[in-house]
């Protein structure tokens, strides 16, 4: 295929059809959207059809042709797609997303700005095509009706405005850089996962909306209980404000040696503090509560009255193409404890499978380390790794090396993310000189990976594009770019893609699948059907794995199955869930202690659906 061509004739061999499409719709976060009208253009012969929202209520499907030989444009498609689940319409048909390939294009482009309709027009040179008068359209489309004749017209004009520039926009995309028919088959792709996010975020996760409504009734209350009950431990507030001068004491008593910026004063943001909390657990309960007081808004959670959290999980917002999703809006955003009000609904159950160690089979697979690949495969590359450098005798375990595991582990992990020797040490606590005798080990038993590590990075530094092996890239020409975000980033990248490519094959295949998180998998299936599913969805992650790896290499897959009346907990935020329940409880004047042993534990929710509140939450003391 030739330079310069148009969209048309970029896919005249592919495509029957190809329509643009755009949809305004309102309502509440959390809730499934309400369709207010729909514009369609046949690109090809220049035809529009606008449809208002009681015709589009009556379709039993779509006004436009549909299968595998018709594509659709649009620009953020998961919208485009939860319009058309909430009509109840079919979806077999391909979908171009040209949100998605602007940030291909121009990831680590500081030009290229953010990411909406109007800065894609404009970094393309179509200021002409930038809707009029959008934030005043906007509040009228959200507020939700009734409109005026003028008013439905008018709202049809402003969305037949975005329909008429993306075949334009889509040619300006194709005249700055041109498409294979290789690129023209990753956007599909890419179309295909936006596809998959819609229905996701149609889905939505469970959550035990009349526990949340308790909570942000008496959130106030708790907060200052709280404080009381966390910092009997550490002693560092004063009227409800964290003291940087008692947590210094803290740490010198405990001699915990923390970071400190430039000016010598502690580091205290929340990536310090998660660190340091891995590192010393000791330290955890604080960095919860920081988190907790800092930006927990519990009434942010956007829950619908279907009890499904429902948002924007912001595909490809990463350099990396993560999803970045909001952290107040998400449930797996705020604190890790918040998870606990994830809850299948009766009957029903929940999967929460992930890879166990990606970035390590990754890098291992993609650099061609096979001793790397060896050491993954073993099912604990970190004893693997002490065993190949010779820090351990062969038959080593976990049980039998721990200290020495340990330290190994955090050099493993450290490496991907360009960790330092003092890093490594603090993470091992370990003397600094131990710390950079191991990574120099690291470096001397996975020689093909470091080789192939720093050729990405200085690649990236040069300015040179990196790319996955479905067309995700980052070129990065200013100079302000740290150099260990190359090193990352291969790792990272194709862990998304890895993830894209699970979503695309589990929603294909009739999965219920809530959410994408990092690199796992949240489903939803009947308590008794859970197993098979966890087994089909395990299937679907072991393709995609191997898509992304090669050579036949595939990643393990770890499930954690929750059925109903239990709920969703993450381990790092027991503790936290624990306290905030059994001060709930003792607001709400009721028991706090029960008996420990798992029937009673799992009947409780039967047995003492008034009396016994930790145990309704989840909680035992």
């Amino acid at each position: 295929m030739g330079v310069g061509m148009t969209y048309t004739e970029l896919t005249r061999l592919t495509f029957q059809k190809i329509y643009a499409i755009d949809f305004e719709y309102h309502g509440s976060d959390g809730e499934i959207p309400n369709v207010v009208c729909m514009v369609v253009q046949d690109l090809r012969s220049g035809e529009v059809t606008r449809h208002w929202q009681g015709d589009l209520q009556q379709m039993k499907t779509p006004p436009f042709e549909t299968g595998e030989d018709i594509a659709l444009v649009c620009y953020f498609a998961p919208a485009e797609v939860q319009s058309m689940l909430a009509l109840g319409w079919d979806l077999d048909l391909s979908v171009i997303d040209l949100f998605a390939e602007f940030r291909c294009d121009t990831n680590g482009d500081p030009d290229a700005g953010r990411k909406s309709l109007v800065n894609a027009l404009q970094f393309n040179g179509l200021d002409h095509l930038i809707p009029k008068e959008k934030d005043s359209m906007r509040d009228l489309i959200l507020s939700g009706g009734p409109w005026s004749k003028a008013q439905r017209s008018a709202i049809l004009d402003y969305c037949a405005q975005d329909v008429a520039a993306l075949g334009p926009l889509w040619n300006a995309m194709l005249k700055r850089a041109p498409w294979s028919e290789l690129r023209l088959n990753q956007a599909l792709l890419r179309g295909r996962y936006m596809k998959a996010l819609g229905a996701m975020q149609h889905l939505g996760i469970p959550i035990d909306l009349d526990l949340l409504d308790t909570l942000n009734a008496n959130w106030d209350t708790i907060k200052l209980k709280l404080i009381a009950k966390v910092d009997t431990q550490y002693g560092v507030y004063v009227d409800r404000t964290f003291k940087e001068a008692l947590f210094e004491t803290y740490l010198a008593h405990k001699q915990i040696p923390w970071p400190r910026l430039d000016s010598g004063r502690l580091a205290l943001d929340r990536d310090t503090f998660s660190n340091m909390s891995k590192r010393y657990p000791a330290v955890q309960p604080l960095h919860e509560l920081r988190k907790t007081l800092d930006d927990l808004k519990l009434n942010k959670l956007a829950v619908g009255q279907d009890r499904r959290n429902r948002t924007i999980l912001s595909p490809f917002a990463a350099k990396t193409g993560r999803n970045q999703p909001s952290p107040t809006k998400f449930v797996f955003g705020p604190s890790k404890w918040v998870r606990g009000l994830i809850k299948p609904a009766e009957g029903m159950a929940l999967a929460y499978c992930d890879w166990s160690s990606q970035e390590i089979a990754i890098a291992a697979a993609l650099s061609g380390d096979e001793l790397l690949w060896t050491a993954y495969e073993s099912g604990d590359p970190y004893i693997a790794f002490a065993i190949q450098a010779s820090l351990a005798p062969p038959g080593a375990t976990k049980e039998t090396h721990k200290d020495i595991r340990n330290r190994c582990k955090s050099v493993v992990l450290g490496t991907n993310y360009g960790m330092s020797a003092y890093g490594v040490a603090q993470a091992a606590k370990i003397h600094e000189l131990e710390a950079k005798a191991l990574l120099q080990k690291h470096r001397e038993t996975y020689r093909k990976f470091w080789v192939w590590a720093e050729n990405n990075k200085d690649r990236g530094l040069l300015g040179l594009k990196l790319e996955t092996c479905f067309g995700w890239s980052i070129k990065v020409n200013s100079g302000d770019v740290k150099a260990n975000t190359f090193l990352n980033w291969p790792m990272q990248a194709h862990g998304a893609e890895m993830m894209r490519i699970a979503c695309i094959l589990a929603v294909e295949r009739g999965i219920k699948l809530c959410a994408p998180i990092h690199d796992a998998l949240l489903i939803e299936a009947h308590s008794d059907q859970i197993d098979s599913e966890v087994a089909r969805l395990k299937e679907c992650m072991s393709e995609a794995s191997e898509a992304v790896l090669g050579d036949g290499k595939v990643c393990r897959v770890d499930a954690d199955i929750v059925r109903y009346p239990d709920r969703y907990m993450d381990e790092h935020g027991q503790e936290m869930w624990g306290q905030i329940m059994s001060l709930l409880a003792e607001l709400e004047g009721r028991p706090t202690r029960f008996p420990r042993d798992t029937y009673a534990r799992s009947a409780a929710p039967y047995l003492y659906p008034y009396y016994s509140p930790l145990y309704k939450y989840g909680v035992v003391i």
